[in-house]
């Protein structure tokens, strides 16, 4: 199926928001989980060390986000605005986008294979979920890069 350049942009947006939406959501169960009661509020009672994990992720999150993925979901833009006007929606992404995906999602199973604590998986989703929201929003304005800085940094 052939889609648009708008139609693979809305697929970035909707790719990143979502993912980093289902990681800050699983994040914050594995970091307030245990303190979180199921639509009851005055039972939630975390301590000290969550709210101080949740400050730190979503602080690294918010300079990863606003100047990391924007840089990248730039050069995706200027990628996506190269394509014809009419192409594959896999081709959203490049193929070493694809593989990334894998890396990352390997990754993740790894952290959550072998890290000491529930806190400590908390944390790094809250970060990585809280990082892909904002850098999605890059999709909205869907401005590229200019020509020659885009063809520097690829």
């Amino acid at each position: 199926m052939k889609i648009t350049r708008k139609a693979h942009l809305k697929i970035a947006f909707m790719t990143w928001g979502l993912v980093g939406t289902g990681l800050l959501i699983f994040g914050l169960n594995a970091l307030f989980g245990h303190s979180l009661g199921l639509l009851n509020f005055a039972q939630m009672k975390p301590g000290l060390a969550e709210g101080l994990g949740l400050a730190l992720a979503l602080i690294v999150g918010f300079f990863k986000g606003n100047f990391v993925l924007k840089k990248i979901a730039l050069k995706y833009i200027y990628r996506i605005q190269r394509l014809s006007d009419l192409s594959p929606f896999y081709m959203t992404f490049a193929p070493k986008n694809w593989i990334l995906v894998i890396g990352m999602i390997t990754l993740g199973r790894l952290v959550r294979t072998f890290a000491p604590s529930p806190f400590v998986i908390g944390v790094i989703y809250v970060t990585v979920g809280f990082a892909l929201v904002l850098g999605a929003r890059t999709y909205l304005a869907g401005h590229p890069l200019p020509q020659a800085e885009a063809k520097a940094s690829i």
